[in-house]
């Protein structure tokens, strides 16, 4: 079903425009209407995204795991270089949601100068238990504004996660709810159970399999519904290859932030501000005080799991 989730950015340039006009956002639309005519006469060109939700690229920093205390800012690396935990290897694992940067996402049809937003989350994740894996997943609402962060962290996604010996893969999707009915939908799908994250065991679960299918089937549905946008479709496969492109598993967050070029961040710019629980620039200019990051990004936490 992901081949048929396709984010807002990765659409056509026509797509794309029919979208804009259809949630208002009529200056953004014009753009993309005139990169799509000048396409059709073989006058394509390269052009930053007029909107940070349309950004098609990601990149991914990893935080190593600190010692409480040891100093306010915290150095970001590239997912590349963080080193492989080979002790979680055939391990069970929690994952959580620590951190949900809305730094811009599709503006309300009709604004009543709040510009909060209904964001559907879908997790979804491999169980990798003995004689196979199961698919797992639920879903998830937030609402923030734009240019801030959501009120959420070390939010329980799953818990227990259980790792293969080549890693674990699990993905997030997101989409903006603008429809009013849809939003009412959406306000009643938290239940205890999503509230709580997945708690997973090492055995087969037949029961989750319909589970799996309805949190799917309502995320691609709500991101067809008129004045929805499908924002960002992340897969995360980390594994346990050293010297390899790709991403290790270990110990530490993940931070996922939505960009309009693959170059666009060099993570030593970068830290962890733990006064503040937010992302912020270090390397700066002379006199320069250390700002948020400008892009849409998601933290993900991975920890121990200290079940029974």
């Amino acid at each position: 079903m992901d081949e048929e989730f396709i984010p807002l950015g990765q659409q056509s340039l026509a797509e794309i425009a029919q979208k804009l006009r259809e949630i208002g956002d009529e200056e953004a639309a014009a753009v993309y209407e005139r990169h799509a005519d000048a396409a059709s006469k073989g006058l394509e060109s390269l052009f930053n995204p007029p909107r940070n939700y349309l950004n098609s690229q990601h990149q991914i920093g990893f935080i190593p795991r600190f010692v409480p205390g040891t100093g306010r800012f915290h150095p970001i690396m590239a997912a590349s270089n963080a080193p492989a935990d080979p002790a979680l290897k055939n391990r069970q694992i929690n994952i959580r949601l620590g951190y949900l940067r809305v730094y811009e996402y599709p503006q309300p049809l009709i604004n009543l100068g709040d510009n909060v937003h209904t964001i559907l989350f879908t997790f979804e994740a491999r169980n990798q238990i003995p004689g196979g894996g199961e698919e797992v997943a639920f879903n998830q609402t937030y609402r923030a504004r734009s240019g801030q962060d959501a009120a959420v962290t070390g939010y329980p996604i799953f818990i227990g996660l259980s790792v293969g010996a080549d890693g674990v893969v699990f993905s997030c999707k997101t989409v903006n709810v603008s429809n009013t009915n849809d939003e009412k939908l959406v306000e009643a799908i938290n239940s205890n159970a999503a509230t709580l994250g997945l708690s997973l065991l090492t055995t087969a679960q037949p029961a989750l399999a319909p589970f799996v299918g309805v949190a799917r089937g309502l995320c691609l549905s709500l991101a067809s519904h008129r004045q929805n946008t499908a924002v960002q479709n992340i897969t995360l496969g980390l594994d346990f290859e050293t010297g390899a492109t790709g991403a290790r598993l270990a110990i530490g967050s993940y931070v996922v932030v939505q960009v309009p070029r693959a170059n666009e961040i060099v993570w030593s710019d970068w830290a962890f501000d733990t006064e503040t629980g937010t992302i912020v620039r270090t390397n700066l200019a002379a006199g320069e005080e250390p700002y948020l990051l400008p892009y849409n990004a998601i933290v993900f936490r991975v920890s121990p799991y200290e079940g029974a």
